[in-house]
């Protein structure tokens, strides 16, 4: 059975080794932009919310031990994922270190001795991530399945039966106990569910793992068969995975801005042509904004006008409004202010996004074709700018001086007041890296 889905998964584990110097730089940066979002997120109403639930749980950057595992990874992942700045796999869909990094992080300052292996469990969790959403394809995304939960759950059980060292009885049943806690539905998106869906998988992984290695045991395979996990998850039933760690690492995609990531590319167009002056044109009341994306690339852009901040972040019309506004797209850009700023508001009622086969053919995911924004005058097309590569992925990556700022940014917004924490998050980056 070890070339099926949970021998693979099991036997990559126990094969992994060291992992190589590009690696676990990825892996630092990894952990870093995770640590930096959660700071951000961190007095957010839904992370306030599960604090006031679970008013044990401190901050990751605080020297506190966690008292319990799982309600601490459940209000850091959600954290984490609060403001759509975490970063993104893009053939899977998935945000998959806002799941991990808190998942192995809580669980490692309880458990001693497994301070090595959390790299180790970090590149693991993410592998599974990739080969589920891979063999899965982008139908699982359609029928409106959060995947960044449905997938997350089995890969942070996958990561935590890593970090404790199961055996392979209760390896195989850790990724069954995940697969029954998976779920999560784009219906919650632009509510404070959405980031819950993300915590509530990290949390899932820890009782996973926990109860397996407490003798509670599933099936040796729950992706295989009818009614097994791929199946019932618009996968195939019976399939190999492509597990490949330098591959999942390296495909990591870092967000430049604290929205969707279907809006990524639309918002970089409208940052060019406000930097190439274009914008004046929107003075001009009759100046409407087209934006063109490839068939399917709207589907998380469910808001129209927005009326808070988390609508925002999926509202194609505002982020591309602002950005031409002002020619960036911070985290100042979803604060209520920004959000119910009248300019905004009438330069959004005049974008009109629209799916178009000459934007790239239609395919399978969201990294593919390009995306236009025009501005239109009279008939006719005053400016345009088209963009290929969305920001920050592995086409076009962030930079450390752009990793940095969005550091910096994240820490003013969520501890304002904390000292040296951008050297403090450094270090704890560099500790979750190393190898054993």
């Amino acid at each position: 059975m070890l070339n099926m889905p949970a021998g693979q998964i099991f036997a990559l584990s126990k094969g992994i080794g060291d992992l190589s110097p590009a690696t676990r730089r990825e892996v630092e940066r990894a952990y870093i932009d995770t640590l930096a979002v959660l700071c951000a997120g961190w007095n957010e109403p839904v992370t306030r919310a599960l604090r006031q639930t679970y008013p044990h749980v401190r901050a990751p950057w605080e020297a506190v031990s966690p008292s319990d595992a799982e309600t601490t990874a459940l209000t850091w992942g959600t954290a984490a994922h609060a403001l759509d700045y975490d970063d993104v796999h893009m053939t899977s869909v998935t945000h998959p270190s806002a799941v991990l990094v808190p998942a192995i992080e809580a669980v490692a300052r309880l458990v001693p001795g497994t301070g090595g292996r959390k790299a180790g469990a970090f590149a693991v969790g993410l592998a599974v991530n990739v080969g589920l959403g891979n063999a899965m394809g982008f139908a699982h995304y359609e029928k409106g399945w959060h995947a960044t939960s449905t997938i997350g759950a089995v890969a942070a059980g996958a990561a935590i039966a890593h970090l404790l060292d199961l055996d392979e009885r209760a390896f195989r049943s850790s990724l069954a106990v995940a697969a029954a806690q998976s779920g999560g539905l784009q219906r919650n998106f632009g509510t404070m569910i959405k980031p819950l869906q993300a915590g509530l998988a990290a949390q899932a992984g820890i009782r996973a793992a926990h109860l397996a290695r407490s003798g509670l045991e599933g099936p040796g395979d729950v992706f295989t068969g009818n009614n097994g996990f791929l199946a019932v998850f618009e996968g195939p039933p019976d399939t190999r995975l492509e597990l490949d760690i330098e591959a999942a690492v390296a495909g990591l995609s870092r967000k430049l801005f604290a929205c969707c990531y279907m809006a990524h590319r639309p918002v970089a167009a409208a940052i060019r042509l406000h930097e190439a002056g274009a914008s004046d044109l929107l003075a001009d009341q009759d100046t409407g904004v087209e934006v063109e994306v490839p068939p399917g690339c709207l589907k998380a852009l469910t808001v129209d006008i927005p009326a808070i901040g988390s609508e925002a972040k999926f509202s194609g019309k505002y982020t591309v409004a602002h950005a031409l506004s002002t020619g960036r797209l911070g985290l100042s850009a979803f604060v209520p202010e920004s959000v119910a700023s009248p300019e905004f508001a009438g330069i959004a009622r005049r974008v009109v996004l629209r799916e178009t086969s000459t934007a790239g053919e239609a395919g399978v995911g969201i990294d593919r074709g390009s995306v236009t924004v025009s501005l239109v005058r009279g008939g006719s097309v005053a400016a345009r700018i088209s963009i290929e590569a969305y920001p920050g992925s592995p086409a076009a990556p962030i930079t450390d001086a752009a990793l940095e700022a969005k550091l910096s940014d994240c820490i003013a917004m969520g501890a304002p007041h904390e000292k040296d924490l951008a050297a403090r998050f450094r270090s704890m980056a560099k500790q979750f890296a190393r190898n054993a």
